[in-house]
């Protein structure tokens, strides 16, 4: 599907969004010596505050398109350009990149897991069809050393099926190294202590992939805290139907989840986010919440950043690399 990149909401909820706005500029017909005829042409009218009459965003997700395509046509897929207003200066940070998004009604019994399943086999599919072409191998990885071609090599051709473990899990994980770790220890500590309803940050992402499990890893049923209102909520009430796929020397890859299709949980949700305000206020969402209300299908989708792939498959370290004109916070070269 072709979705917009000028919308009027901030999918992730985040305020990392590009604010757009028209130049302020005159025509020519508005001009007093652009006419030298005795009845002049009337001014142009001044130009409304905001050109669409409500404030404009880049995309940061096509994802809520995405969402009121699929209650249509039940597999719906978009791979295009979105946009972050973040000040992120990581290798793994792009203010202008793409993402692979995906949404399908009915997605299986296995909830999450069925999610987990399929972006597993699309990785796996496609990526093995590129290992199987010796010619771009060889370009691929002219500069990839030994370890990362081992690393994706074993990734994509054992027949195990990719780790799955709660953030619960890998929270308790990362405490034992934590707690083991000290100055005079061969075990290195973490700058940021991994604690339960906390982010994981990239440090602990990446000792997971690459140290706990040495390889690609899904991690499930964050807190609810970590993340955006529309992911369907657990029943233990703390957590939230969603995955992370980490792989190593990248981190995140991918990251998906079970949408709330529950019309009351996902109202009481959104106005916990301040989505939704009173009756006599513009409900910029409310068409979101309709979806449910009027006839929707429980549902689920994943966003793979593009450049993030490239860099995985290629043994790239910087994100940066993956992309011929790359923008990033205070760098716009062309």
């Amino acid at each position: 599907m072709h979705t917009p990149i000028i919308t009027g909401n901030d999918a992730e909820g985040a305020g990392e969004a590009f604010r757009l706005a028209p130049v302020e500029t005159q025509h020519p017909s508005a001009s007093s010596s652009s006419s030298s005829s005795s009845s002049p042409i009337p001014p142009s009218p001044p130009a409304p505050s905001e050109f669409f009459s409500r404030p404009a965003f880049l995309t940061v997700s096509h994802q809520l398109h995405l969402e009121a395509l699929a209650t249509a046509i039940s597999r719906v897929y978009t791979l295009s350009p979105c946009f972050r207003a973040e000040p992120s200066l990581t290798s793994r940070h792009l203010a202008e990149f793409w993402m692979l998004e995906a949404e399908w009604a009915f997605p299986g019994a296995n909830g999450v897991l069925d999610v987990c399943a399929f972006t597993e086999a699309l990785l796996r599919e496609s990526l093995s069809n590129v290992l199987l072409q010796s010619e771009i191998v060889e370009s691929l990885w002219k500069t990839c050393d030994a370890k990362k071609r081992l690393s994706i090599e074993n990734a994509l051709n054992k027949k195990d099926a990719w780790t799955r473990i709660t953030y619960t899990e890998a929270i308790k994980e990362l405490d034992k190294i934590s707690f083991l770790s000290s100055p005079s220890s061969s075990l290195q500590k973490f700058e940021h202590t991994p604690t339960w309803g906390r982010t994981l940050h990239s440090e602990h992402e990446r000792w997971l992939a690459e140290s706990l499990i040495g390889g690609p890893v899904f991690v499930t049923d964050y807190p609810t805290s970590l993340k955006p209102f529309y992911m369907r909520a657990n029943n233990d009430g703390k957590t939230v139907a969603c995955f992370d796929l980490l792989v190593p020397h990248v981190g995140e890859l991918v990251g998906g989840s079970m949408r709330e299709e529950r019309p009351l949980v996902l109202e009481e949700k959104m106005r916990e986010a301040r989505l939704l305000l009173d009756q006599h206020d513009v409900n910029e969402y409310q068409w979101y919440l309709d979806l449910r209300k009027f006839g929707g299908a429980p549902h689920a989708g994943f966003g793979m950043g593009f450049e993030r792939l490239v860099g995985w498959i290629g043994g790239i370290d910087n994100i940066r690399e993956c992309v011929p004109m790359p923008r990033w916070a205070g760098r716009m070269l062309l």
